[in-house]
């Protein structure tokens, strides 16, 4: 305690051993949290779901409805942007011009083109969602860490109870509340954060996945019609 404010490092400290390991949480949740925002903005700036579809617009306009030059002109757009969004649209981009042999219906063409669409969406949302389980692993290991500590203070307190005949000091107690007590907390600030920004990250995963997979069903109407 200095100048009676609060001393986070002698708080840690009075926190005992377990506190380290949370410290090594913390830090795995926050690394990876900054991670998964960064890959998350560069994979929505290589090419957003709405600028494709404008693109899309565009070049139907341009090519007076041509719908092979249109489909020519979006896969070059998607091999040069690249990403998630550009990966999914050149999937349904592909299939489409495998479509001239095939002796199916317009409805039977879109279904069929959409699974290719929602495939590809599949296996890109792990991609989105990787690392992610370290934070989840940081939200559910933290509060364990700070029970664990609990545990272990309160046994240090009675131990000292056990050997004292005449009756233990409160002075003599405060090391195993301590532990109890601070390591509950730092499993809490730790766990806390981390579960609210795992959910934050996973709701904007499959929020952008579900804009791409939205843009793919408009590409396949506008292309089979």
């Amino acid at each position: 305690m200095a100048g009676g404010g609060f001393d986070i490092v002698s708080k840690f400290q009075d926190g005992g051993p377990v506190m380290w390991p949370i410290l090594g949480l913390s830090v795995l949740a926050v690394a990876f949290t900054i991670e998964r925002y960064i890959i998350l903005f560069i994979q929505k700036a290589k090419l957003k779901p709405d600028k494709f579809l404008e693109a899309l617009d565009a070049s139907m306009r341009k090519n007076n409805g041509d719908k092979a030059k249109v489909a020519d002109e979006l896969e070059a757009l998607c091999k040069k942007r690249g990403g998630v969004c550009a990966d999914i649209m050149l999937e349904g981009l592909r299939k489409f011009k495998m479509v001239k042999g095939m002796n199916m219906g317009i409805f039977e063409l879109k279904q069929w083109l959409n699974s290719a669409i929602e495939e590809r969406a599949r296996i890109a949302l792990p991609q989105l969602e990787s690392h992610m389980v370290f934070i989840s692993i940081a939200a559910t290991v933290a509060p364990l860490l700070g029970l664990f500590g609990t545990v272990v203070g309160m046994v240090q307190s009675f131990e000292v109870l056990a050997s004292s005949a005449g009756g233990a000091k409160p002075d003599e107690l405060a090391g195993g509340i301590a532990i109890a007590l601070i390591t509950t907390v730092g499993g809490l600030v730790v766990a806390m954060p981390s579960l609210i920004f795992f959910n934050m990250i996973k709701t904007s995963v499959e929020n952008y996945v579900m804009l791409v997979e939205e843009a793919g069903v408009t590409l396949i109407d506008t292309l089979i019609s």
